[in-house]
């Protein structure tokens, strides 16, 4: 009874402290560090690794192609990977105009520069457009990399987890925009 009591006196105090301080951003999600997620529009659910370590999302990318379109930059590659819906390896071409280009520093290797487009995903129950680096994921086992920048203003990650959440949107919904 008195840890219970001693519990509930510091939640409400914390919850003083944040209220008091204004804050005013939206619950963040108790996400694992792999969760499912739909590519938007393209019936495809993939698994994306959650890692705080990494500062910008990245995404699987073989046969990346600059080209450009109506004067603007673009890009285009496929995607590759197992399609969580049909459990079968499915292959996209996968296109985006060209965001930057990020230097991107290696343990032991020398920086790499890979294209950055904004892609659309769900996650749980939210549509979002996020910034992703572009790079071959073929060796690795996630397709898909959820980065800080992403993360933080999106969950908290609960290291001893995976599959905490299932996505459930609907297109058209209100996409959030989260970009570096």
């Amino acid at each position: 009874m008195m840890v219970s009591l001693s519990r509930r006196l510091i939640q409400t105090i914390a919850l003083s402290l944040i209220l008091a301080s204004g804050a005013s951003a939206a619950p963040k999600l108790v996400l694992g560090w792999v969760e499912p997620v739909d590519l938007v529009g393209k019936e495809m659910r993939v698994k994306a690794k959650l890692d705080v370590g990494a500062l910008t999302s990245s995404m699987n990318a073989q046969n990346i192609e600059r080209f450009e379109r109506d004067g603007e930059n673009w890009v285009r590659f496929e995607f590759t990977d197992e399609n969580e819906l049909t459990e079968e390896t499915q292959t996209l071409e996968l296109e985006g105009p060209l965001v930057r280009d990020v230097l991107i520093k290696r343990h032991g290797a020398p920086s790499v520069r890979r294209p950055v487009i904004t892609h659309t995903f769900c996650l749980y129950n939210q549509i979002y457009r996020a910034e992703f680096s572009l790079t071959d994921r073929t060796e690795f086992i996630y397709p898909i990399l959820l980065g800080r920048t992403f993360l933080s203003q999106v969950a908290l990650i609960d290291s001893s987890e995976t599959f905490l959440s299932e996505p459930s949107c609907v297109e058209g919904e209100d996409v959030v925009d989260i970009l570096d």
